[in-house]
């Protein structure tokens, strides 16, 4: 009989706690969590290590298994074998490629860890920090502006002062984030419906799935503008 997964162990979604990790700002969380993917970029594979490293570290401080961060890869690590076999192989004449395999290595173990690091964030931060902590920093940068167009009394001047007062960025980075721990719970829900009802697994399994999850974001999406209005907020 199939059963909902605990809601802690799917994909980017949030686990309480009160270490170090949890209590950090939301902000410096997206900072630091940026820059290590950024690294990986910039300094390679010492970049790359030392986010592995960093991920194993913090995972154990919050509490959670290192290996739950690589929870929802299975596509994602099919597509970097794909590419990882393609730069392996050269065709004319047809030989392993080491520069190659080398290079496709390191672009799947990229892909890999920056998404186990998008999932410790969202794991150790709630979207209501996230959101709060981007509003202050919208309000901060918003802050000169607004002491300039204080002493205006034209429309133009009072309709910017009105929309820099009210954040707004902030508010619609964060509801686009907080929709990828929700895509995943909704998927979750959709793929144990469809495999409790006797559903077949392979491409007619995700034929299936792709209708009732876009459905069912759709749905979450409505929920979320209804009670945004509600709250006299809009984007």
């Amino acid at each position: 009989m199939a059963r909902l997964k605990s809601p802690d162990t799917l994909p980017y979604a949030y686990c309480p706690g009160s270490n170090l990790l949890h209590r950090l700002p939301a902000g410096f969380k997206l900072f630091l969590f940026l820059s290590l993917s950024f690294s990986v970029f910039f300094f390679g594979l010492p970049g790359l290590l030392g986010e592995a490293v960093f991920l194993v570290l913090g995972a154990f401080s919050a509490g959670i298994r290192p290996g739950e961060l690589f929870r929802g890869t299975g596509r994602l690590a099919a597509m970097a074998f794909f590419v990882l076999a393609a730069r392996s192989l050269s065709l004319f004449p047809p030989a392993f490629n080491a520069p190659g395999f080398a290079a496709g290595l390191r672009f799947a173990a990229t892909i890999l860890i920056s998404f186990a690091a998008a999932s410790l964030f969202f794991k150790v931060t709630t979207m209501t920090q996230f959101r709060e902590s981007l509003a202050r920093a919208e309000g901060l940068l918003g802050y000169p502006l607004i002491c300039l167009l204080k002493p205006l009394r034209r429309d133009w001047a009072l309709r910017l002062r009105y929309r820099l007062e009210r954040p707004r960025l902030s508010l619609g980075l964060a509801l686009l984030l907080g929709f990828l721990p929700q895509f995943f719970e909704i998927w979750e829900i959709a793929s144990t419906a469809y495999t409790a009802r006797g559903g077949k697994k392979g491409l007619s399994r995700i034929t299936a799935l792709i209708p009732m999850v876009t459905e069912g974001m759709m749905e979450r999406a409505a929920e979320t503008a209804r009670a945004l209005e509600a709250r006299g907020l809009s984007l």
